[in-house]
């Protein structure tokens, strides 16, 4: 969160009452479900996307590693990223 709000030049109380406030979740959670809708939209469009490993995808959006990935994969569609794949 540092990061974002010195580019939009605010501080982090400020950038995490904003996205509270306007979507009921905290920074954490709203930069996790972008994280996740990035990922579902790519798999669903680039078929080479489908190939890479959990932790390629992870990585590539920015989670630290593959479990809390597919964690947060798997609460936002009800299945793994693998199984969201093969199911494509």
């Amino acid at each position: 969160m540092p990061y974002v709000a010195k580019k939009i030049k605010t501080n982090t109380t400020y950038l995490s009452y904003v996205v509270n406030k306007r979507f009921g979740k905290s920074f954490g959670e709203y930069s996790n479900e972008l994280k996740i809708n990035y990922v579902i939209n790519e798999m669903i469009t680039n078929h080479m996307y489908r190939k890479y490993s959990t932790q390629a995808i992870a990585e590539s959006v920015g989670f630290k590693n593959a479990v809390s990935f597919a964690k947060s994969f798997r609460k936002r569609t009800g299945v793994s990223p693998a199984q969201f794949a093969n199911n494509i």
